[in-house]
């Protein structure tokens, strides 16, 4: 049955604003928090009588104000609805209504069910996206409105105004982030603010051994108050001097580090937002030295990080934003150039389909994947043999599971594509790095299900152009986001595949399926942790008086009772101590910045929260493993061939299941 609205032909009729007073109150007041002044009353009082006449009192008006409801919330204006801000909202409504009734012209034909509101049908080709960081959107956090700007990436004019309109942004974006992960705490029940105690419970309030204080206090409020013990969140870093201090938005203080107990399950570096516990001092410390610093000393008993949050409620937190942007031409949106909020509606229905379509896999290879490699090009060549196999086996039975992506990791050269004083011998060098692709598009061309079945994307490593240029393979000297591999030298790859089916990707880049967001990130994050990790005294103590001291009979027996964590492997325990850490700071770089080299303007593409569903990590100095924390699933991928063992490794990732198979092939 062809479903249809039911056109309004009521009279409009001239109605008073306090005839429509009360049904103001009890759908917008009393129903949604919001008070409506004067001079907006008067706006919806003729807007009404115009649309509906004498319909007023229907549920069709009623649905009116609720949309307006709706609208304003999303739109976070606040609990007040002026007469401005009223006109913005209707004239959105108007738009969306015009878009609707276009839509609808466009598909007189569908049949829709006419129990169902919304007709939703769309392809899972049009949501699955490979979204390098020049084509996501622009997404700054506004400490004010507590919630992020998202820009659309329209055009080179759009970028550059939205940036250059926010400068502040570009300058202090450790700032940005440190409003973000407060915000995060403000949600977390473990850092709410103690709620007043009447008269007769006052007593308790006194005691500190009965009351826990978890509120978070600001630096500048602890100046004065002596001896007193509380609870910092902070920015860790050292100043001119190489002492560490604690820096928020309010001030810094000086940090004496000499007793304190870190969390054993991250690591610690400057240039990380950490929380610490402990007691402020007046006196102490070795800026009090200095005659521009009154702040004192805080010595820190505790130390640990900001916990993250689920992907759910983070989203949740944030109205379901679009980060990027791969609904702008599959939802209508009323605002050209802002990220839309994705619909409950198409989340569900994503969420449907992606569970029906079981066969569908996406193919991550393990990184440093050396063209120039003979052993390389031998594993490669036999995980060739054995995905056509695969794909040719599908196809028989029918079961369509065939790869949608197979992503390749560089480095694709065991050598950084360096320039030299001589100019042939730098044109030596680009014709070698480009003749190990010519070799890739050699072999692919003895496979043609491969080639013709699913997307091919290439993410660059360490030696990759241009980059390897001037960092010469370190990857301490890397720029992130790392451009994409330059089209020059894969012209062959190119016209072998169809069009389309070539991807070359940033690092990192982020692939949207449905309603998964999946990121790959291509590092040695577990030798900076490592080498950047701080060692505090007491640590160092604790170890030395443990090698000393000869355990005691009670000492054994309590070791003999482990716990789970404490039987499981080294490899494991730092694996989830990299993980945590990541989440926590939200970012896939939270160092110090002379510890890393960021492109500013870029610098939300590094941006963790809200957590991806799937990270995969590429670092070929560490082993593989899985680990979930807080809902998401984060795994490391070795080098696709051991130096030692003729082992070709990659992985299998099952959307629909969230299931991750790691896969190696001897050759």
């Amino acid at each position: 049955m062809i479903a249809s609205q039911q056109i309004n032909t009521a009279l409009p009729i001239k109605l008073q604003p306090a005839n429509l007073r009360p049904i103001v109150f009890r759908i917008l007041t009393k129903k949604h928090g919001l008070n409506v002044n004067t001079e907006a009353l008067s706006i919806l009082t003729e807007t009404i009588s115009l649309k509906f006449g004498f319909n007023w009192k229907s549920i069709q008006s009623n649905n009116f104000l609720e949309e307006i409801a709706k609208f304003w919330k999303l739109e976070d204006r606040g609990i007040f609805i002026d007469g401005n801000g009223l006109k913005d909202i209707l004239k959105e409504l108007n738009q969306k209504d015009d878009a609707i009734k276009l839509q609808k012209a466009k598909r007189s034909n569908t049949i829709i069910d006419e129990n169902s509101n919304n007709e939703i049908n769309f392809k899972w080709e049009d949501y699955f996206h490979v979204v390098s960081p020049n084509q996501q959107p622009i997404s700054i956090f506004d400490k004010n409105r507590k919630q992020f700007n998202v820009y659309l990436k329209r055009g080179k004019s759009t970028i550059l105004n939205s940036l250059n309109s926010n400068l502040s942004y570009m300058i202090e974006s450790k700032n940005n982030h440190y409003y973000l992960i407060m915000d995060r705490l403000s949600r977390n029940e473990n850092f709410q603010k103690m709620p007043m105690s009447s008269i007769s419970n006052i007593s308790s309030i006194i005691d500190d051994s009965t009351t826990k204080h978890n509120e978070i206090t600001m630096i500048k409020n602890v100046l004065g108050r002596d001896g007193q013990k509380f609870l910092l969140f902070g920015l860790l870093t050292k100043n001119s001097t190489d002492d560490y201090i604690l820096e928020d938005a309010t001030d810094y203080i000086e940090l004496n580090l000499n007793q304190a107990m870190k969390n054993k399950g991250s690591f610690y570096c400057c240039g990380m937002y950490v929380l610490v516990e402990g007691i402020y001092s007046a006196s102490g410390g070795n800026l009090n030295a200095k005659q521009d610093y009154i702040g004192g000393c805080f010595y820190v008993s505790n130390i640990a990080q900001p916990p993250a949050e689920r992907r759910d409620k983070n989203l949740d937190a944030y109205g379901y934003l679009d980060f990027l942007g791969v609904h702008k031409n599959n939802i209508q949106s009323t605002v050209s150039d802002k990220a839309i909020k994705i619909p409950k509606e198409f989340r569900k229905k994503m969420i449907q389909m992606e569970k029906s379509l079981v066969g569908h896999k996406l193919i991550v290879v393990g990184s440093e994947l050396h063209l120039d490699s003979n052993k390389v090009l031998e594993g490669l060549t036999k995980f060739f043999k054995h995905l056509e196999n695969s794909i040719i086996e599908s196809k028989d039975l029918q079961n369509s599971s065939i790869p949608l992506a197979l992503v390749l990791i560089g480095s694709f050269s065991s050598k950084p594509l360096t320039s030299t004083s001589s100019s042939i011998t730098s044109l030596s060098n680009s014709e070698i790095y480009k003749s190990n692709f010519d070799q890739l598009s050699h072999i692919l061309n003895e496979f043609p299900n491969i080639v013709n079945a699913c997307k091919i994307v290439l993410i660059p490593g360490d030696n990759d152009p241009w980059q390897s240029t001037f960092s010469l393979g370190s990857s301490c000297s890397n720029v992130y986001p790392q451009p994409s591999i330059p089209k020059v030298f894969i012209n062959r790859l190119e016209k072998l595949l169809p069009k389309g089916n070539l991807v070359l990707a940033w690092n990192p880049t982020r692939i949207n399926y449905l309603s998964q967001e999946i990121l790959l990130f291509k590092d040695q994050l577990m030798n900076k942790f490592k080498r950047n990790d701080i060692l505090f005294p007491l640590d160092l103590e604790l170890e030395e008086q443990k090698n000393l001291d000869a355990l005691s009979k009670e000492d054994r027996i309590n070791q003999l009772i482990q716990t789970k964590d404490v039987r499981l492997s080294n490899k494991i325990k730092q694996a989830r101590k990299l993980v945590k850490t990541l989440l926590d700071q939200s970012n896939l770089q939270p160092f110090d910045k002379k510890l890393k080299i960021v492109n500013q303007s870029m610098d939300y593409a590094l941006r963790i929260e809200p957590s991806p569903n799937l990270i995969i990590l590429n670092d070929s100095n560490f082993d593989n493993f899985e680990v979930i924390y807080q809902g998401c699933r984060v795994i490391n991928l070795t080098s696709a061939v051991n130096e030692n063992i003729r082992k070709f490794n990659y992985i299998e990732y099952y959307p629909a299941l969230k299931k991750i198979e790691f896969k190696d092939l001897y050759f």
